[in-house]
């Protein structure tokens, strides 16, 4: 598979964003470890059947061959997992606000946009826009769709390249990495996803990660985080490859962000990346929330704060609703639970 052309990520700009952004830097000492859980990336019984040989070319190989864009197409939004279906997010468990000055870490690095492309504009919920960013623009490039399959049945989740030493890591929900208990599996990332388009190819896990909070307890949504460090393609990591957003966390509630997912679910079809901006509030229980339309399978696209059209910081993503409240999108308020994961994943390499 040939990727195209490559972009450089400049160091110098993580620095300049900061200034600009009158943030201060987060040290990377802080708590990693005991309070995160990681699984490997596996395969479905199924899909591990057709594996010829063993290793890394043979995983991608099988799954190359499974994702046909038939089965894509088909995959159902995350929102039906059983266990997020079947969840109350009003059992949320409480997590206090951690105290201390917000910190961010790895300013998203700067790369030339690809050249142009294009698409329509179908009918959305209120609030919500189809930004139709070119291929190649930083947020589409560094935003993409997750597909997966959990006992037995193929779910898409969003995700997005957040910028790490590693160069391997994409930023999640945590059901969309675990349905609790267990790790999915099949997973792949696919930036800048439009309309069953691939511009910059698949990109498989290797290892998968979220708080052991969610893994122990699958309605625990203050802590329904995940990241996945995934495997190089053509010899790239996928940060240096297309550049990533930075991330943000111990920031008061009330920034005002732009949020952007794949929604699947009806009146969404999945086709194509979708917006929606406005102020965070505090909604209980260690999480906030937006005014947010987007549906199933936006899961895991994240909330950029202090955006400049192209870069940001990760400060929530979309992760729940409550039936009786469609107009609201709800987040794990980014604290501390955050910032041990990124610290656990910062500095891993494939």
């Amino acid at each position: 598979m040939k990727l195209g052309k490559q972009f450089a990520a400049f160091g110098a700009a993580a620095a300049a964003a900061l200034l600009a952004a009158g943030l201060a830097t987060g040290g990377a000492s802080a708590a990693t470890g005991t309070d995160v859980v990681s699984g490997p990336a596996g395969l479905s019984p199924d899909v591990a059947a057709t594996t010829h040989g063993s290793g890394v070319d043979a995983h991608e190989q099988a799954l190359a061959a499974y994702w046909t864009p038939d089965r894509m197409r088909q995959a159902r939004p995350e929102s039906e997992i059983p266990a997020v279906k079947n969840a109350d997010g009003s059992k949320s468990q409480a997590q206090s606000v951690p105290a201390g000055p917000g910190q961010v870490a790895a300013a998203a690095p700067k790369a030339e946009p690809k050249a142009a492309g294009g698409g329509g504009s179908p009918d959305v919920a209120p609030a919500a826009y189809y930004p139709n960013y070119p291929v190649g623009h930083p947020v589409a490039r560094t935003y993409g769709k997750v597909f997966f399959t959990s006992l037995g049945l193929n779910y898409v989740c969003s995700a997005t390249v957040v910028n790490t030493e590693g160069k391997s890591e994409v930023w999640t929900a945590g059901h969309c990495v675990s349905d609790g208990q267990a790790w999915n599996t099949n997973w792949t990332f696919v930036p800048n996803y439009a309309n069953g388009s691939a511009p910059y190819g698949y990109w498989y896990a290797y290892q998968l990660w979220t708080t052991t909070a969610w893994f122990n307890n699958n309605n625990d949504f203050a802590n329904d985080v995940g990241s996945a460090v995934l495997y190089r393609t053509n010899g790239w990591r996928i940060t240096d490859y297309l550049g990533g957003q930075g991330i943000a966390w111990n920031y008061p509630i009330g920034q005002y962000v732009y949020a952007f997912g794949y929604p699947q679910a009806a009146p969404f079809t999945g086709c194509c990346l979708v917006g929606e901006n406005g102020s965070t509030y505090d909604g209980g229980g260690g999480t906030i929330y937006m005014v947010n339309y987007m549906t199933g399978g936006s899961s895991g696209g994240a909330w950029l704060m202090s955006f400049d059209g192209n870069w940001g910081y990760i400060n929530g993503h979309n992760d729940f609703k409550y039936n009786s409240l469609p107009q609201y999108m709800y987040s794990p308020y980014y604290g501390n639970q955050v910032l041990s994961l990124y610290n656990t994943v910062r500095n891993i390499s494939t």
